[in-house]
């Protein structure tokens, strides 16, 4: 199997994504979505399905560049503990061995988990 043929499939793990929506300069909104498990891998775009679409592609490229390196490509996070409430996500999951949770008074009101596997 070649290398992008992999990472293609490796993509396709249930990664924690997280979405969010900006505004631009001109009052327009942008949208983010980024995977917890891989630091700056992230895309966007003028909605929500534009942004989740970018990022699949990016995470291609971004695991493929792990294994052209030969760098172990980041496992996908195991989730400890369930959503909060629809107005204020608060969740806790483990990332490669560290646990991590919400910062106090920072709510994720346009949080949401794409895909995860519960521990």
């Amino acid at each position: 199997m070649d290398t992008h043929a992999k990472a293609k499939d490796l993509a396709k793990r249930h990664y924690l994504i997280m979405t969010s929506v900006e505004t631009t300069t001109e009052d327009h909104p942008i949208y983010f979505a980024r995977v917890l498990e891989m630091e700056g891998c992230f895309g966007q775009g003028a909605t929500r399905e534009a942004a989740l679409e970018d990022l699949r592609l990016a995470m291609v490229d971004f695991i493929e560049s792990f294994l052209e390196d030969g760098l172990p490509v980041p496992e996908p996070a195991k989730l400890d503990s369930t959503l909060g409430t629809a107005t204020q996500a608060a969740f806790t999951f483990t990332a490669q061995g560290k646990k991590l949770r919400q910062k106090p008074n920072e709510s994720y009101r346009d949080a949401y988990i794409l895909s995860a596997r519960v521990v």
